[in-house]
């Protein structure tokens, strides 16, 4: 992110936080010795329907001393990163929080160390990355028990939630209660969460490949699933993992275990599952588990369900924070359906040639979004050439364009795959004003233009459908 982009979020971030004025904040200053960079960087996610990181920069003086205030949420634990250079650490931040931090980068994990306000917290925090790695690796190491069957599933993941609680037991002195409430959640959910996920991801693993037939016994470890629902507990990340399963689930487990092979009983399974969160959820989560929910599905389902469903989340939570972003991705969702006309991209090639996708008019065009470092793209993009060889010579165009920060090694990739196209580059990652104009959030992203420059279908099949894109392309020309 360029220096700009720092100030503009600092000053965006100051005057608005989920629609709200702001008065929250935490003053972080201190020493960095040894340092290998001219700076510090805060940063953490302000949002829960989306990744929208917030950060804040201050740059240390010739005695490599740092001062920062920046604000936070007005209640709850904030999971936020510390970095210096290539040196990362991890903080849980509460309004009112004042640190002074020392650390060495010659040995950075174990000379971090916190006074001042809020200091006990961030000290535990420090010790468990020595201890125990970063919270968020917990994740890796449930995955770990993925290929076991239930019963040795359920046992292993409850002995990982109790070597850190015993880790917290240890080293709880000075704590506040509320940090010891957090810390006890935050496990207690991840691990509702994956045995959520359990008969899915066992059966991929088991079998090596992805699949959604999943035998009824994998559902066994939903039997005693609880529903733990807490307003409260909407600061705890892990939580909101939680709620976004807690009903699908519930329902396969019952025996809903396959709706998708009949896009009526589709429809029904979604309509039960709101109807469970409208009726049994308290109203901040309800709020939350609808609100996300509806974000995910708003550009891959027909619009009128759409438009239908925002109506009624309007009239149920009518001061809604989250009702800005929904606006945002309703009339992102009408601007790219088919028949409307696609943004005029004005991008520059891999061989420095200007190009405008209305340059591309009379051709149909297969515009993909990618980066080097993501791996499903590179894939797809390796059995695209299928569909290529079948459809040169016809009037259609492929047309890469990158979201990489480093051109280079997207160059030096695209060199090595030897595949044809247009590969072109963005400026500005995920904040270039091609990925705002084509609403893309993750990648790839797959577009499908008509020979007169609209979109011709609503969600395009991928490469690796390369049957179903070959007929798809074929029926435009």
């Amino acid at each position: 992110m360029l220096p700009s982009r720092y100030i503009c979020a600092l000053l965006l971030t100051f005057l608005c936080l989920h629609g709200k004025t702001l008065l929250a904040s935490v003053k972080l200053s201190g020493t960095i010795k040894n340092r290998i960079s001219d700076s510090i960087r805060i940063s953490y996610n302000d949002n829960r329907l989306v990744y929208a990181p917030r950060s804040f920069t201050a740059v240390l003086d010739k005695k490599n001393r740092f001062s920062l205030t920046f604000p936070v949420p007005e209640s709850g634990y904030v999971q936020a990163e510390l970095k210096h250079g290539n040196r990362y650490s991890e903080l849980l931040l509460r309004e009112g929080d004042s640190l002074v931090l020392t650390a060495d980068v010659d040995h950075f994990d174990s000379s971090v160390h916190y006074e001042g306000r809020g200091s006990a917290v961030q000290n535990f925090v420090v010790l468990h990355i020595i201890a125990r790695g970063r919270m968020n690796q917990y994740a890796l190491r449930i995955k770990n028990h993925m290929p076991q069957e239930p019963p040795a599933f359920l046992k292993s993941i409850a002995q990982e939630k109790q070597d850190e609680l015993t880790f917290l037991e240890q080293n709880k002195k000075g704590l506040p209660v509320s940090f010891i409430k957090y810390w006890e959640s935050f496990y207690t959910y991840y691990n509702y969460f994956f045995v959520q996920q359990y008969p899915q991801l066992h059966e991929m693993v088991r079998l090596r490949r992805y699949t959604d037939t999943i035998p009824e016994e994998n559902y066994v470890v939903l039997q005693d699933m609880p529903h733990a629902f807490d307003d409260n507990m909407l600061q705890v990340p892990s939580y909101l993992l939680y709620l976004s399963g807690i009903f699908e689930s519930g329902l396969k487990a019952a025996g809903y275990a396959h709706p998708v092979t009949v896009p009526e009983n589709a429809r029904l399974f979604l309509d039960s599952v709101n109807t469970l969160a409208y009726t049994e959820l308290p109203s901040k989560s309800g709020e939350y588990f609808v609100a996300q929910s509806l974000y995910a599905r708003i550009k891959r389902q027909a619009i009128e369900n759409t438009r239908a469903e925002f109506a009624a989340f309007k009239k149920r939570w009518p001061q809604s924070e989250y009702e800005p972003l929904l606006s945002k991705q309703v009339a992102t969702a009408e601007r790219l359906q088919p028949g409307q006309p696609a943004p005029d991209l004005a991008v520059t090639t891999a061989d420095g040639r200007h190009l405008k996708l209305s340059d591309l008019k009379g051709k149909v065009v297969y515009l993909g979004f990618w980066a080097a470092w993501c791996k499903q793209c590179v894939g797809e993009m390796r059995s695209e050439q299928k569909v290529k060889d079948i459809l040169k010579n016809k009037p259609v165009e492929f047309v890469y364009v990158s979201i990489d920060e480093d051109s280079v090694a997207a160059g030096k990739l695209m060199q090595q795959l030897k595949i044809t196209g247009s590969f072109c580059w963005t400026q500005g990652g995920w904040y270039s004003p091609e990925v705002g104009m084509y609403g893309v959030q993750s990648l790839p992203a797959y577009f499908l233009i008509d020979r007169d420059g609209n979109f011709a279908l609503q969600n395009p099949p991928t490469p690796a459908q390369s049957t179903e894109l070959i007929v798809a392309i074929s029926k435009l020309y």
